[in-house]
């Protein structure tokens, strides 16, 4: 074999080992040669093509225009470049290709032919069309995506990124991971990356970061290895969603089923002692173990006790009414005095008998305000029970109303056990003095303070409390809008 030949049978086995189709035509059009890539593009085997013309493969609206072409390259006229054109398929379908022709010449150098390469761009728009998409995806994203190599170094930081850490994509690529990671979490990084190297991902791992500001952030983490279209591991992509709020509303859920069972705790003791009382008396009133004075006795434990389950049961239907919305209050013009006096009357049995006085001074003239008065008796009522409740024989309770421009404001103070300065916040709150140190030495289920402070509430008021600590008293006001 000459070197002719064999130039000849390498070069014809690289047309046929080509991805691009590699077709020749005679200067009008018939095709002449056809490599497997071209078959494989076109959807035309040799047998079926050769022989036939070659604008066979051209849309009809670019016929013309191609044809145009041939005859200038016929012509000696330079044609080069690449032309980013339509091919039209076998099935009828139009996919994108990438064309270069040039002449076919004898060795005088007559043109006799053209050469086409054609380079199949459907794989390569779907690439970039997927590309985009996703680059659309990630800048979209709710959640930081980034993406860094072995090292840790960033490579890639969407918005969400920037929105949930506080750095610019700017301030981020070519930096370190670490940046945001809290220093004592730093050996997750390393376990992080031990596991992308040998191609493990990292799954839904909840961690914490630290933003730019200084502060944490609760955060899930998916962490992916990114490989090369040959496996190759390069790098890790990683997805960190913003758990703050699920983690709030986790603890805070866990808190509300503490406190329900506190409750239901504090209220199954608060019914048992006066259900007891009412029926052991009642036991010893049929069976006749009594005499009259006995007899008497017996029915004021049992008056007193069913009034105590009355008001319990009545709290709770309160709080139940204000949880569900239903809770409505009527308001008409009355006279605030006339209703702090009546509380003060319904509680000063109760204190005289535990030795606390009850002073009270009202102006000697009506003070107008709009109020339910069953309600607002009620809030009266509770503070002043609490106050009685919580001081010790001896002391007493000052109850004073005065009226200023624009509101009637009522104090209840008492030289009781006072509240330490960092409960103040919580004192208003439904069921603290369920928790509280002195809870099961008073009763109560911690509703009172609770119901007093939505009643006034629903009235357009305020309600306060004031103490200077242990044993140095409470002082709770009531501030409510004057009619004139």
């Amino acid at each position: 074999m000459n070197t002719a030949d064999a130039a000849s049978l390498r070069l014809a086995a690289i047309v046929e080992s080509s991805d691009d189709a590699i077709i020749s035509h005679g200067l009008d059009g018939t095709i002449e040669t056809w490599n497997h890539a071209a078959a494989r593009i076109f959807g035309y085997s040799a047998d079926e093509i050769v022989g036939r013309s070659v604008y066979q493969l051209v849309p009809v609206e670019l016929r013309s225009a191609e044809a145009d072409l041939v005859q200038r390259l016929g012509n000696g006229e330079p044609v080069g470049g690449h032309l980013e054109t339509t091919a039209l398929l076998k099935n009828g379908e139009l996919t994108p290709v990438s064309l270069s022709i040039s002449p076919v010449l004898t060795p005088d150098g007559e043109i006799v032919g053209v050469a086409r390469i054609v380079r199949d761009l459907s794989a390569q728009e779907r690439a970039e069309r997927d590309a985009l998409r996703l680059a659309a995806i990630v800048d979209s994203s709710e959640d930081a995506i980034i993406s860094k190599d072995l090292n840790g170094i960033v490579q890639t930081w969407n918005g969400a990124a920037e929105r949930m850490f506080g750095y610019t994509a700017a301030e981020m690529i070519g930096r370190s991971i670490t940046t945001i990671i809290p220093s004592d979490r730093l050996g997750e990084e390393d376990t992080v990356l031990t596991r992308i190297r040998a191609g493990f991902p990292v799954e839904h791992f909840e961690t914490m970061r630290r933003r730019k500001d200084g502060s944490l952030v609760d955060i899930s983490l998916s962490v992916s290895p990114i490989r090369t279209p040959s496996g190759r591991i390069i790098g890790a992509s990683k997805i960190a969603r913003d758990i703050s709020e699920q983690q709030q509303l986790t603890r805070a859920a866990e808190e509300a089923n503490r406190v329900k069972d506190e409750f239901l705790a504090t209220l199954s003791h608060e019914l048992r002692t006066p259900l007891n009382a009412v029926l052991g008396y009642t036991r010893m009133l049929r069976e006749g173990h009594l005499g009259a004075d006995g007899q008497e006795r017996a029915v004021d434990v049992i008056e007193r006790n069913a009034a105590l389950l009355h008001q319990l049961v009545s709290d709770v239907l309160d709080v139940s009414g204000i949880v569900t919305g239903k809770m409505r209050v009527t308001p008409v013009e009355c006279d605030i005095a006339t209703i702090v006096r009546a509380a003060c009357d319904t509680v000063r049995p109760t204190a005289e008998a535990k030795g606390v006085r009850i002073d009270l001074e009202t102006p000697g003239t009506p003070v107008v305000v709009r109020c339910d008065t069953d309600r607002m008796q009620q809030v009266f009522w509770n503070l002043l029970a609490n106050a009685v409740k919580f001081t010790p024989r001896g002391g007493s309770v000052a109850v004073r109303l005065v009226e200023e421009e624009q509101i009637a404001r009522t104090t209840i103070a008492d030289t009781g056990v006072g509240i330490r300065h960092e409960a103040l916040p919580m004192v208003f709150q439904r069921f603290w003095q369920a928790e509280s140190v002195n809870s099961r030495q008073t009763g109560g289920l911690g509703l009172g303070l609770s119901l007093a402070r939505h009643f006034v509430e629903l009235h357009g008021g305020t309600i306060t409390a004031e103490s200077d600590g242990p044993g140095q008293g409470s002082t709770f006001t009531v501030a409510l809008p004057r009619q004139h």
